[in-house]
């Protein structure tokens, strides 16, 4: 009797520590996935993150809603109500990949699409090896500040009106809330499963206002 309660008592020691060891594990796991992000430069400064705006993933085809106010309202509106500082994201090492090694497969400056040109700055896409990653990067940017912009990319070269990005392919990258700085925009590895949506097939980045139909600047990729 004393054996088989030993024996018993052996069995339920081992599901207990069997059952711990599982829930350490799944509590690694999910430490993991939540509490660690990857850090593009600096701990403090979390910079291209994969989803740096969950709408990457959304379809890529912009929509219109018709605006209440006019646009010069719109800015006045947004004006009054925004503090915004200038971005200052680096170019720095992604996951041990030093800079030296990215390649760069294209570049375009920032031009506004009518006279005066109140547009400053440059656009590179680059590409990091051994990752298979790609992100734009937007360097000494100066935009003019406004509401509801989109950055994205256009098969058209050099789009200067709303109905030229309708007309053209389009590949939404993400919202813009910065007017002045550096910034980089990774996008999503999941956004990329077909050649044809390869950053690479796109003649420009542009910079606009989907409601209003605006285009606030473009970059035509070479």
């Amino acid at each position: 009797m004393d054996a088989k309660t030993n024996r018993l008592q052996l069995k339920r020691t081992l599901i207990s520590l069997t059952v711990a060891a599982c829930m350490a594990l799944i509590a690694a796991v999910l430490g993991f996935l939540f509490a660690v992000k990857p850090v593009w430069s600096t701990s403090a400064q979390m910079q291209a993150d994969l989803l740096a705006d969950d709408a990457q993933l959304l379809p890529t085809v912009p929509t219109q809603v018709l605006p209440s106010i006019s646009w010069d309202e719109a800015i006045a509106g947004y004006l009054s109500s925004h503090n915004y500082e200038p971005i200052q994201q680096q170019l720095a090492a992604y996951d041990g990949i030093q800079p030296r090694e990215f390649f760069k497969l294209r570049e375009g400056v920032l031009v506004a699409p009518t006279v005066p040109n109140d547009v400053a700055g440059s656009v590179k896409l680059y590409f990091i090896p051994g990752r298979e990653l790609f992100f734009l990067r937007l360097e000494d940017f100066d935009v003019p500040v406004g509401p509801g912009y989109q950055i994205g990319l256009s098969k058209a070269r050099a789009p200067r009106s709303g109905k030229d990005v309708r007309l053209a392919e389009y590949r939404f990258l993400s919202r813009m809330n910065d007017f002045q700085g550096n910034r980089n925009i990774m996008l999503h590895p999941e956004s990329l499963l077909r050649a044809e949506d390869r950053p690479t097939r796109y003649g420009s980045l542009v910079i606009w206002n989907a409601d209003y139909d605006i285009v606030i600047a473009t970059a035509t990729l070479n």
